[in-house]
């Protein structure tokens, strides 16, 4: 049967400093996505995509990871680094948005979030406390995709069939239900998770070994020419790869010394608190924005200017809290240091 292999110089082992990076390019651009949105400012940067590498870097890391484990531990583990800040998050924006700004969420919404599921219920509830925190229902969702996937090796051919159903379904599944929120900000990402993997596996290998047999042509059909003809197309984890292979091949290389250490040392420093950034972010930048305008300095409708001051300052305030979150969480939960 024909195969098509690619192989690296060498392997890739330990950890990869440049993936710190890329997460600091993500949620720099996810942060420069929302100001954009409440300056109403043009999507030109499309900084959504930061969201796209979030999902790809997670795919990268778990192919990677050479720990053998079962399926529970495997989720425990996971589970206990991103679930105590998001808990924490969730419980601060509950308090505060039925307080402030007279929210009302409904039993069954606020235990949905603290499970982390809410975004399988459609928009109304995927959205209700904090637009971000959908975030958390796709990272559980790309762990349990993993915890069935990992079983099929290096069989590419199959990674990619059962990638390109899961995808495909998962995507129809919001599309046909009228859920555009959660369509476009779970659905259409699945297909990075597993673009990650197979990086991550050819890091960690060496090389790739792909046969051209049924699974992967069926893959491929799943894919691509499914959706088509359902009136969508994965076009999103394709931008952002293209967009890491500018940082990692055009950047790192070209770019001034001087740049590039600078440039580096602030992306490292946002990509280890990138998962606290982003979920604590959006509403000091936008609903409490509005809000303290309105109800400290009596301005119903600021202006740009204005709005750009109260996010400088709800960004410092991000800062500040995401690096206190995760020392705490650092110290008191997973007993070792916190990144410096």
């Amino acid at each position: 049967m024909p195969e098509l292999k690619i192989e690296l110089p060498s392997r890739i082992g330990g950890r990869i400093p440049v993936l710190d990076e890329l997460k600091g390019l993500a949620i720099l651009l996810i942060v420069l996505y929302h100001a954009g949105g409440v300056l109403v400012w043009q999507n030109l940067l499309h900084g959504d995509l930061g969201v796209d590498i979030f999902v790809i870097l997670s795919g990268i890391g778990l192919a990677l990871s050479t720990r053998i484990e079962a399926p529970v531990a495997f989720m425990r583990r996971r589970l206990v680094r991103i679930m105590p800040a998001y808990w924490i998050a969730l419980t601060l924006y509950w308090a505060l948005n039925s307080h402030y700004l007279q929210h009302h969420y409904t039993p069954t919404n606020v235990i949905l979030h603290y499970v982390g599921i809410h975004g399988w219920f459609g928009d109304s509830i995927a959205m209700s406390i904090n637009d971000s925190f959908w975030f958390i229902t796709l990272i559980i969702t790309l762990y349990l995709v993993f915890c069935a996937v990992r079983s099929l090796g290096n069989d590419l051919g199959r990674l990619i069939f059962v990638g390109g159903a899961f995808s495909w379904a998962f995507a129809y599944a919001m599309f046909t239900t009228g859920q555009a929120g959660s369509f476009g900000h779970l659905g259409l990402r699945v297909p990075g998770f597993f673009a990650g993997l197979i990086i991550g596996q050819l890091l960690r290998d060496g090389r790739l070994t792909l046969k051209l047999d049924w699974p992967l042509f069926g893959g491929l059909i799943l894919f691509a020419y499914l959706p088509y003809l359902q009136g969508f197309i994965f076009f999103s984890p394709i931008a952002a790869l293209a967009l890491m292979a500018g940082f990692v091949f055009l950047w790192k290389r070209f770019a001034p010394p001087p740049a590039q250490a600078s440039t580096s040392h602030v992306l490292t420093f946002l990509g280890n608190h990138s998962l606290e950034i982003f979920i604590l972010h959006q509403p000091l930048i936008r609903e409490y924005n509005y809000y303290l305008h309105g109800r400290w300095f009596n301005i119903p409708t600021p202006g740009p200017l204005s709005l750009m001051v109260g996010m400088a300052a709800g960004m410092a305030l991000t800062l500040f809290l995401s690096v206190e979150l995760k020392a705490l969480l650092a110290r008191f939960l997973y007993r070792e240091k916190s990144p410096a």
